[in-house]
């Protein structure tokens, strides 16, 4: 399987991680007890810096690697860590979390409509997500098309799904995840690296 090569390879944070963290950090809640989940955990790295921010968090990982998960439990042994399928439901109970941080994995999802319906499901009404995603833009794409077409589109590469801020918006929307907020990082807009987008649950999608 393509990701339990991957990860078998990965060691440490992975190599965007400078560029983002010092963004997305800040939006990590402090409440003592909340439920944080991650989606597309890899081997448990970023859940690992936000005991840092919030030691009193409940945290969960999902993941579709196996070999991610065994050592994201061992990195991370008081949390809970599932295998999932892409396209199939989470493990856990509908309305439950308080806060779903998704970086940079939405992109290798080939069931994206069912990726964003399960995190909808799972949150709380008025629950968070916050997901990252790499940003396309026009005159980003046409930077691409000129110049890079070949490496950004390598069809042995892992992305498989490539969003513009309408895009997702719009996926968020179906499922009842209304945008609050967008940012950018890496590079400066609009040749962005990544988009930043929080959600909120509709309080009416219970």
């Amino acid at each position: 399987m393509f990701y339990e090569k991957y990860w078998d390879t990965q060691k440490g944070h992975l190599s965007d991680f400078s560029l983002k963290w010092p963004v997305l950090s800040k939006y990590i809640p402090t409440a003592s007890g909340v439920s944080i989940l991650d989606f597309g955990c890899g081997k448990g790295e970023i859940l690992y810096e936000i005991t840092k921010i919030n030691p009193h968090a409940r945290c969960i990982g999902l993941d579709v690697s196996h070999v991610a998960i065994q050592d994201a439990k061992k990195k991370n042994p008081h949390y809970s860590f599932f295998q999932i399928n892409d396209g199939g439901k989470f493990p856990i109970p509908d309305n439950s979390i308080d806060f779903v941080f998704s970086s940079e994995v939405i992109e290798h999802v080939y069931d994206t409509e069912n990726a964003i319906q399960e995190i909808s499901r799972i949150l709380k009404p008025g629950g968070v997500l916050l997901m990252t995603t790499p940003f396309h833009g026009f005159l980003k794409n046409l930077s691409i098309a000129l110049l890079n077409f070949d490496e950004h589109f390598n069809p042995i590469g892992s992305h498989v799904r490539f969003f513009s801020k309408k895009t997702l918006s719009a996926l968020f929307l179906k499922f009842g995840l209304m945008p609050k907020k967008y940012e950018y990082y890496g590079r400066c807009y609009p040749f962005s690296h990544s988009i930043v987008i929080l959600a909120e649950k509709n309080e009416k999608n219970k």
